[in-house]
């Protein structure tokens, strides 16, 4: 499982009437660097790079005033 520190300033930020966040991380991508554009809601996150098409359902966990993303490995064997 990959995890990495959302430690980078955030590009844009907004909310939304039905509580989502949506956050852009510039060169956050762990495929190609590109930004990664972020959704957090109550049912999940999701995260898309527009520029390698990278879908990902991220885990996502606080800890000690940090937000944590997690991407676990997937693929076939």
């Amino acid at each position: 499982m990959l995890s990495y520190l959302m430690g980078v300033k955030l590009t844009h930020e907004t909310r939304d009437a039905e509580d989502r966040h949506d956050v852009a991380i510039p060169g956050g991508c762990i495929l190609c660097g590109g930004d990664l554009a972020v959704r957090f809601a109550a049912a999940g996150a999701v995260s898309f790079c527009p520029r390698c098409n990278w879908l990902s359902h991220p885990r996502v966990r606080r800890e000690d005033g940090n937000v944590y993303m997690m991407h676990p490995a997937s693929g076939a064997a």
